[in-house]
Order: C-alpha cells, then structure tokens, then sequence
C-alpha cells in the first residue's frame, strides 16, 4: 500500500499530478481542491494518496490532506460511484459542504455536481450520514482542535487495517478518537482508544 509520496512536483494539471520521487515520476490523479493546494512546479510537494486496483489496470489518486482522502474513500464504497465520480464530487464542493450536504440531507444539492442524479445523491445520504461527520473543509478552513501528527494517525490507522478494518473505517475510528481524546495522544493510546470507535 502506498500511503503518501513526497518529492518535486514535475507537472500538474487541474486533474493530474505527477511527483518525481528519486527519479521516478508518479503520475496521480486529483481533484481542484488539492490542484490550487500544489506548490509550483519544482519545488517539493506531498500528497496523501489511494491506490484502486482493478483487473485491468492500477490508478493512484492524490489529496492534499488525509481528510480529502477519508471522505474520497468513502464516496468510493457507496455502490454506483467509482474514482473518477468521487474525484468529480471533490472538485464540485469543499469537503465541508460536502459532509453538511449529506448530513442534512440536502439530496438537491448533491444533484448539482456533474455526473451525480436523484438515485445517486439519495444512496450517497442514505450510506454515509452515519460515517460523515463535520472536519476542516478543504479550502483551508479552520480545522478542528485537535490535530494529531499525521504519521501517528498513518501509523494507528495502518494497525487497525492490519487488525480486519476497511481502509476508511480505520482512518475514521483514528479520527474520532482524536477528536473526543486530544491530539496528544501515543501511537499505543491511538490505537486503542481508536479501536472502542466501532
């Protein structure tokens, strides 16, 4: 699994990146929200990414931020949405509006980004109300209080995985546990305080 890359940005386009790390350039697709959040070209850049594989093919997708992410791979799990839709609703909404929209329900809204109909936006609210909750927004709003170094929460949500969690269940449980406990908290506090999330 790759969880992050770090290097120099050798090329970006609103929908694709590519990072050269060692001598090697990643080619990530990514949404408008992480496109104005990229350094200029050249200079050093991270992105948090997603690998989805299929029979056929491999596709890395970059975020700015882990929480680009965590809601990326819950679009992904709702039935009828695949990368590309959940990348399109990305760059259609700040993850605020996003997350507000869905749990207030507010099906009419959703419909407004390309792409997503009546029967998409209802199964989108119906999944994740009870998975989304309210974090920073993508455009660099303010973030909530506690923010807990991110390779801690990389390193406890990576056990909770390795223990049977779905990839966003364990960054979500990770998440609420910061949230309810602080950020000051050990990998060993993380994880278990994470794991009482179900």
């Amino acid at each position: 699994m790759i969880t992050h890359l770090r290097g120099t940005l050798a090329s970006k386009a609103p929908t694709y990146a590519v990072i050269d790390v060692g001598g090697v350039g990643y080619g990530l697709a990514i949404s408008l929200v992480t496109f104005d959040q990229l350094p200029p070209l050249d200079e050093d850049v991270r992105l948090f990414t997603h690998l989805h594989v299929r029979e056929d093919r491999m596709d890395l997708f970059g975020f700015a931020d882990t929480g680009e992410r965590e809601v990326f791979e819950l679009l992904i799990g709702v039935s009828g949405i695949g990368p590309n839709s959940a990348l399109t609703i990305l760059s259609g909404m700040t993850l605020r509006d996003l997350q507000e929209a869905i749990l207030q329900e507010r099906v009419t809204e959703l419909t407004q980004i390309k792409g997503i109909g009546r029967k998409t936006a209802e199964r989108l609210v119906l999944d994740l109300r009870d998975k989304v909750r309210v974090t920073a927004s993508a455009d660099g709003g303010e973030a909530g209080d506690a923010v807990a170094d991110v390779g801690i929460t990389e390193e406890a949500a990576m056990a909770l995985m390795t223990l049977g969690y779905a990839a966003p269940a364990a960054r979500l449980a990770v998440s609420k546990a910061v949230d309810k406990n602080g950020a000051d908290l050990s990998v060993q506090q993380l994880i278990k305080l994470a794991l009482k999330e179900r």
